[in-house]
């Protein structure tokens, strides 16, 4: 498997930082060879294996991304479970909301794990 993709002219090198069942998210990082700066610099690459789609992040939606998956992440094992990772990815990319506390399918877990 390769290390590095092309997006918009631009050469950029994968970090896998998040593997499911059904989705990789991966880091997406500029590999700098050009005079010429990409308007896409840094983020978050969403590749959803059911469906063959493939979803790009980047400033405050990469950053809300990487919050929700530490935070699935953090409670999978007790209050959340293993599953929510899927749910949350689909979710997030249906509604290109990607802070859990914004998903609908999330308020009901994130109220009870509050109080």
């Amino acid at each position: 498997m390769r290390d590095y993709t092309y997006f918009a002219g631009t050469r950029f090198s994968v970090n896998n930082i998040f593997r499911s069942q059904r989705f990789d998210v991966d880091r997406l990082d500029l590999n700098w060879v050009d005079d010429e700066k990409s308007e896409f610099v840094r983020g978050l690459r969403i590749v959803d294996h059911k469906d063959g789609e493939t979803y790009m992040v980047h400033s405050e939606d990469a950053d809300n991304l990487i919050y929700s998956l530490a935070y699935v992440s953090n409670k999978s094992a007790s209050e959340v479970g293993v599953t929510k990772f899927d749910e949350y990815l689909l979710a997030a990319t249906t509604s290109k909301k990607y802070l859990i506390s914004d998903l609908e399918v999330f308020k009901k877990v994130e109220e009870s794990l509050i109080h």
